[in-house]
C-alpha cells in the first residue's frame, strides 16, 4: 500500500457513510467524498484486502475505454451543419482503433491498480466530453442536464479535473466568435447553454475549490515538489507512453493532423485544444501558485492524443499499412508495460512496519515521513498494537524508530531526519527505518 491508498482507506473504512463524509476532507483535501463514499460501498461488499480496493479502480478503467469510443464517434459526428464530411463507419473503425491504443498505454492502466480516485476522475471526465460534444453538437435539455451533472462529479472527484471544463470553456469561445456573436445562430445558442451549464457546475462547488488551493499553496498537500520545466507539456507525452513507444505515437498523431485538418478541422482543433491546454495550465499555474504539474492531474489530456494516433492510423494508404502502423502502435506500447512491470515501482512499507515493531521495546512507539503515511502503519499492524504508531510531529518527536519514506522528500531532508535517528535498522526499497 501507498501512501496515497492509505488515506483513501482511512476515508472509506470509515464504520458509516457520515464518518466517510467527515474524515475525508482532512484525507483527501483535493476532492469532495463521492470516491471515498464508492470505497466505502465497494469494502461492504468485496472487503478491505489491497486487492479488493484496487479493483474497483481496475474496473472504472475497464469502463473508460468504452467511454474512450463514445467520446470519438461524438467527435467525428456530423453536426447539424454537415461541419463533418466523415461517414459514420468511418468515425466507428477511428473510434475503434483510439479505443484499443488507449487500452494497451500504460499511463491508464498503472492508475488503475492504485486505490485512488484517478480512474473515476478519468471515466467523469471522458463522460462529460462525450456528452459535451453531443450536446454542442445536437442541443436538448437532457444533453445540457448530462453536462452540469457529469462536470460536478468530474470536478468532486479531484479537483484537477477542472482543467477540462475551463478548456471546453476556451473551445466556446471559439465557436460563438465564429458566429460573430450572432444570437440568432444554433449552433452558436448551444453554445452559450453549454457555457451556463459549465458555470453551474463551477459555482456550485466553488467553497470547496477555494478551500482546496489555500492548502495547496500552504503547502499541506502533495508533499515536496519542484516548479516543472518549460518543456514538461511535451516531455509528459513522451515519458507516460514510453520513450520507444512514442516517436511511433507521434509521427502517427502529426499524419492524424495533417490529413484529417482538411476535413475533421473541428474535430482535430478541439483533440489539440484538450491535448495541449491543461499541461500548459498547470505550468502557468506552477510558476503562479505551487508546484502542480502531475501526471495523473492531466491523465484526460493523453485520450485526445491517442484519437489522433487512430485518426493517423486510419489515414494512411491501404489496409496493410494500416495494420502495419497498428501492430507498431500495440507491440511498443505493450513492450512499454512489459518493461515497467519488471521493475518494482512500490516503496515496501509493510516490510518496514516488520522491522520497526521489531525493534522496538516495550513502551515505545514508532512514527513516519511523510506524516500522512500513518495510514499505511494503521492498515498494517494488527488491531490491538495501533497504539505502537504516532503522527510525526515536528520538531521532535516521542517515536524511538522513525521509518522514512525516500520518495518525494525535500533536497536534504533525509540528512535532517538521520541527525535525530542515527542508526539503521533496515533499508528497504524507497524506505529506510530509523532508529534513535
Amino acid at each position: 500500500m501507498s501512501p496515497d491508498e492509505g488515506a483513501s482507506w482511512a476515508a472509506a473504512s470509515a464504520p458509516t457513510a457520515a464518518e466517510v463524509i467527515a474524515r475525508q476532507p482532512l484525507l483527501n483535501p483535493g476532492e469532495l467524498p463521492i470516491h471515498d463514499l464508492m470505497l466505502h460501498g465497494w469494502i461492504a461488499l468485496f472487503g478491505s484486502s489491497l486487492a479488493a480496493m484496487r479493483a474497483m479502480s481496475a474496473a472504472l478503467g475497464v469502463v473508460s475505454i468504452l467511454v474512450v469510443y463514445l467520446v470519438s464517434l461524438e467527435l467525428f459526428a456530423p453536426g447539424s451543419e454537415r461541419e463533418s464530411a466523415m461517414a459514420g463507419g468511418d468515425a466507428g473503425m477511428i473510434a475503434g482503433l483510439g479505443a484499443l491504443v488507449f487500452a494497451v498505454n500504460l499511463v491508464t492502466i498503472k492508475y488503475s491498480r492504485e486505490a485512488r480516485m484517478y480512474p473515476l476522475m478519468l471515466a467523469a471526465i471522458l463522460a462529460q466530453v462525450a456528452m459535451f460534444l453531443r450536446a454542442l453538437r445536437v442541443g436538448g435539455l437532457a444533453n445540457y442536464a448530462a453536462v452540469l451533472v457529469l462536470t460536478a462529479i468530474a470536478i468532486a472527484s479531484n479537483f484537477a479535473a477542472l482543467l477540462v471544463p475551463a478548456t471546453e470553456g476556451l473551445w466556446l469561445l471559439i465557436v460563438i466568435a465564429r458566429a460573430r456573436w450572432r444570437p440568432d445562430n444554433a449552433r452558436a445558442l448551444r453554445a452559450w447553454a453549454i457555457a451556463i451549464a459549465l458555470a453551474a457546475a463551477g459555482l456550485i462547488l466553488v467553497p470547496k475549490l477555494f478551500t482546496s488551493l489555500h492548502a495547496a499553496s500552504a503547502g499541506t498537500v502533495g508533499g515536496w515538489r519542484k516548479p516543472p520545466a518549460l518543456y514538461a507539456p511535451f516531455a509528459l507525452f513522451n515519458k507516460a507512453t514510453g520513450s520507444f513507444a512514442f516517436p511511433i505515437l507521434a509521427a502517427l498523431a502529426v499524419w492524424g493532423v495533417v490529413r484529417g485538418w482538411r476535413r475533421e478541422r473541428n474535430a482535430v482543433a478541439f483533440a489539440l485544444l484538450w491535448m495541449w491546454a491543461p499541461p500548459a495550465a498547470m505550468v502557468v499555474a506552477s510558476y503562479t501558485i505551487a508546484p502542480v504539474f502531475v501526471e495523473r492531474y492531466a491523465l484526460s489530456c493523453f485520450v485526445p492524443f491517442f484519437i489522433l494516433v487512430a485518426l493517423g492510423i486510419f489515414e494512411l494508404p491501404g489496409d496493410l499499412v494500416r495494420i502495419g502502423a497498428l501492430v507498431l502502435a500495440v507491440a511498443f506500447s505493450a513492450g512499454h508495460i512489459v518493461s515497467y512491470d519488471r521493475k518494482p515501482h512500490d516503496a515496501q512499507y509493510r516490510e518496514a512496519i516488520a522491522a520497526a515493531s521489531s525493534a522496538l521495546k516495550p513502551g515505545e512507539v514508532m512514527t513516519v515521513v511523510p506524516a500522512y503515511a500513518i495510514e499505511v502503519l494503521r492498515y498494517y499492524l494488527p488491531a490491538d498494537q495501533l497504539d505502537r504508531a504516532v503522527r510525526y510531529g515536528p520538531p521532535a518527536s516521542a517515536a524511538a524508530v522513525l521509518i522514512l519514506g525516500d520518495q518525494n522528500l525535500a533536497p536534504d531532508a533525509a540528512r535532517s531526519y538521520r541527525k535525530v535517528y542515527p542508526d539503521v535498522v533496515a533499508r528497504l526499497r524507497g524506505v529506510t527505518v530509523l532508529r534513535r
